[in-house]
């Protein structure tokens, strides 16, 4: 193909004199670099073809079975009861079960950015589209969190939430969800009395339990999520 494509382009017989023979091979390799660069593309586009028709083709076949795997997230969710909340952010790690097209269970940990604050979670999810993982959902999620501001103050916070968000699909096992709604929380702070002056005198003081103050709130507040999933 090449040999043709060289003679009808340059216009050259078979028969051409032996004292061209140089100019020939120069031009001969212009001719094939050309018809490499405008090859390229298509050699590429055939090559893709094969991997676009089996991506397309499983969901119908195999909808019912991908559909309904199971999935991790990664991810933030907003932790912030009040302005003075030792933390504002955690990490997540969710872990992600259909039971249906349309409904979901989830549960995982999460950990503050500031590394004060532990603790999991739990909840589930419908999916309006009857597709897991995938377009707007309506979540219902109850978290339970030890925030350990410093030595003498500690936060322990339980708070159901509710939110509406939506999954966008990246590629074909990723997927962006955003969620947003409110939360209830109840907040349950204590706080270590610093011992008295007189208590360093006496050793049997310094045993004894430190006396501590007990206040208990409950605040509604926003809740953001954000997670990057993953499906198996």
């Amino acid at each position: 193909m090449a040999d043709t494509a060289f003679c009808y382009f340059m216009g050259f017989r078979i028969g051409m004199p032996l004292d061209g023979y140089v100019h020939m091979n120069l031009s001969a390799l212009r001719v094939r670099a050309l018809a490499g660069l405008v090859s390229a593309p298509m050699l590429a586009h055939a090559q893709e073809e094969p991997t676009v028709a089996p991506h397309s083709a499983p969901p119908a076949v195999h909808g019912g079975t991908q559909r309904l795997s199971s999935a991790a997230a990664l991810g933030v969710h907003s932790l912030s009861v009040d302005s003075v909340s030792p933390a504002s952010m955690a990490f997540i790690v969710d872990i992600e079960q259909p039971l249906s097209p349309f409904i979901s269970v989830f549960a995982g940990g999460h950990v503050g950015v500031n590394l004060k604050a532990t603790g999991l979670q739990a909840g589930g999810r419908v999916y309006l589209t009857g597709r897991p993982f995938q377009g707007p959902f309506l979540s219902v999620q109850g978290d339970g969190t030890f925030f350990d501001a410093d030595d003498d103050v500690s936060k322990l916070r339980a708070s159901v939430s509710g939110l509406v968000g939506y999954s966008q699909q990246l590629g074909n096992q990723w997927h962006i969800a955003l969620a947003g709604g409110a939360g209830f929380s109840h907040l349950r702070q204590e706080t270590e009395l610093p011992r008295s002056a007189t208590c360093t005198l006496f050793s049997w003081c310094l045993l004894s339990t430190p006396e501590r103050t007990v206040e208990t709130t409950q605040t509604l507040h926003p809740v953001v999520r954000l997670t990057a999933v993953h499906r198996f």
